[in-house]
């Protein structure tokens, strides 16, 4: 499971790079930060790495959805 989180978030902060921009470092930064909650043994870590994913999940979903331009209508009604 280490094995498989540490390439998860190596994934994630690569394609969390990739939509960086001024307005979004700070949920970028939270991103990069979410690893530190994974902690304890047994049940506690997988509680706290179900915890991560979907807090990365949520995160990258935004970080998205940010980067994709509204749509504007243009070229509708033809």
């Amino acid at each position: 499971m280490e094995r498989e989180l540490v390439d998860a978030y190596r994934e994630s902060i690569n394609a969390a790079l990739g939509l960086l921009n001024e307005e979004n470092l700070a949920e970028v930064h939270r991103l990069s930060e979410l690893p530190d909650a994974v902690r304890g043994y047994d049940g506690v870590k997988l509680a706290t790495v179900e915890r991560y994913r979907a807090d990365k999940a949520r995160i990258l979903r935004e970080l998205q959805e940010s980067a994709d331009p509204e749509p504007t209508g243009a070229g509708q009604g033809r």
